[in-house]
């Protein structure tokens, strides 16, 4: 009899096991020839992003205000919990002697917590491009033990000092590669920008040749659209001034982008 109860959880089971790896393959994508790792790489890359919001909004905070529960009782164990608090608060102590600075002090804390999954993502997607270069297959494969190496990391980088290497070296050089970025951004912007308004302005001549005056919908359309975009720049410079001013070099950069806008234009 006891065979009958058994036969049936195994049937159970492995009903379970397969369609969690039916899903996990419709999800992730298979591993068969011809595939891409894309889509566990864009999951990876959405879980760095969820997991630098939770350490900015809720881990760092928590550590400093002492008010996460599982903070409480992480903290008990010998030497893990003020490792922790030590690398967070590495390189912010000149907020926490004043009182009066004590929110920036928080921020501090805070932005040290984004630093640890940003850094690790880029370090896990430089060296799997450099392994995907000298073997295409190395990116569709391994998965489980990428995501496994890649979080046991992140684990390790809660016990890291954030001086010098995170908010010195590493803050510094992707300030600058950040730049190159939006200036390369930029570039790429403006090209859709000019390839769109020929696309629309080719639309009004065609219509045009077939009906004289019928294009003017599509010259209109651009103005809409110039209207539209320079109202959202000038709502979101409104934005930046109304909750990012109070710091000198805040406002100055936000006043040369406004200025940037108006010549460029």
């Amino acid at each position: 009899m006891g065979a009958i109860p058994s036969t049936l959880q195994l049937a159970v089971a492995y009903c379970c096991c397969n369609s969690a790896g039916s899903l996990c393959n419709s999800c992730f994508g298979s591993t068969s020839e011809g595939t891409t790792g894309r889509k566990r790489s864009v999951l990876l890359l959405s879980m760095v992003i969820f997991a630098a919001l939770v350490f900015q909004y809720i881990l760092a905070p928590g550590i400093v205000n002492e008010d996460i529960k599982w903070w409480n009782a992480y903290r008990k164990i010998p030497g893990m919990g003020k490792q922790m608090y030590k690398s967070f608060v590495d390189g912010c102590e000149s907020y926490q002697e004043d009182e009066s600075k004590y929110d920036l002090y928080v921020q501090c804390v805070s932005n040290s917590g984004v630093y640890r999954p940003t850094f690790l993502s880029t370090i896990f997607f430089l060296c799997s491009a450099i392994a995907t270069k000298s073997n295409p297959l190395l990116n569709r494969e391994a998965w489980p033990a990428k995501y496994g190496i890649f979080f046991f990391l992140l684990f390790i980088t809660l016990f890291i000092p954030n001086h010098p290497f995170f908010d010195s070296i590493y803050l510094h050089t992707f300030r600058f590669l950040a730049m190159c970025f939006i200036i390369i951004q930029q570039i790429i912007l403006i090209d859709v920008g000019y390839n769109w308004n020929e696309s629309w302005v080719d639309k009004s001549n065609e219509c045009d040749r077939m009906e004289w005056g019928s294009g003017s919908k599509w010259l209109k359309a651009i103005i809409a659209a110039c209207i539209t975009m320079y109202s959202l720049s000038f709502f979101g410079i409104i934005l930046l001034y109304k909750h990012f001013t109070g710091c000198s070099n805040n406002s100055s950069i936000i006043t040369f982008t406004w200025i940037g806008i108006l010549i460029i234009t």
